[in-house]
């Protein structure tokens, strides 16, 4: 009897579905449904709902929500600090960062200067120094980081990546970035550029860095 209650329910949903269809993407209101990019996706929220949570960040002290306006805000300056730095349309920028709210304006920020983001990972500890500047060196390579976006506890493994990587310019932190009292100059970006280059290997192999 529950097994045919249950059915008969579901038919009469469906039914009802299809009799009162929902909004369609294209139709549903709030989101930025033309952008074509991920900074159209931010200026498009900016624009209309600025206030809007952006990302929540969950600490021992609580939850602190970052609104659309202030990422925008702060991808901005992190963008002028890599202009000031010499970065160039085009270019790699390494991101060697934990799990920060910092992570989402460094990364945007790059895209907003014109670069290519590169997340790697920090090392986890000391004891793996070695190593992971080994694994690291190849990646930066590969991809001809120009910059290397790092906290500054990870300067000391930054700077050795920096000795083995040609095209590496500098070493900075976000609060370097941020000092930054340049102006931002927008450059064009358009769906057909990189977003990102995402490295990933399986164990025994080097890694390859995948194109987004």
């Amino acid at each position: 009897d529950l097994l045919e209650a249950l059915q008969k329910g579901a038919r009469g949903s469906a039914h009802r579905a299809q009799r009162q269809p929902g909004p369609t993407l294209e139709s549903a209101p709030g989101e930025a449904v033309d952008a074509t990019t991920l900074l159209e996706v931010i200026d498009w929220h900016v624009r209309r709902a600025p206030d809007r949570i952006a990302v929540i960040q969950t600490s021992e002290s609580g939850e602190h929500p970052i609104t659309c306006r202030e990422l925008a805000q702060t991808a901005e300056r992190v963008a002028a600090g890599l202009q000031h730095r010499g970065l160039e349309t085009g270019q790699s920028v390494a991101i060697m960062l934990p799990t920060c709210p910092e992570y989402f304006s460094v990364y945007l920020g790059i895209l907003l200067a014109g670069g290519i983001p590169v997340p790697i990972y920090p090392p986890a500890h000391l004891a793996q120094v070695e190593e992971h500047v080994r694994r690291h060196v190849g990646i930066l390579c590969n991809a001809r980081a120009d910059l290397l976006v790092t906290i500054p506890e990870a300067r000391a493994v930054a700077w050795l990546l920096r000795v083995h990587v040609p095209s590496l310019r500098a070493v900075v932190s976000v609060e370097d970035l941020l000092q930054s009292r340049k102006s931002l100059t927008r450059v064009p970006v358009v769906a057909q550029d990189v977003a990102f280059i995402q490295y990933t290997s399986v164990s025994t192999g080097d890694p390859k860095g995948v194109v987004l």
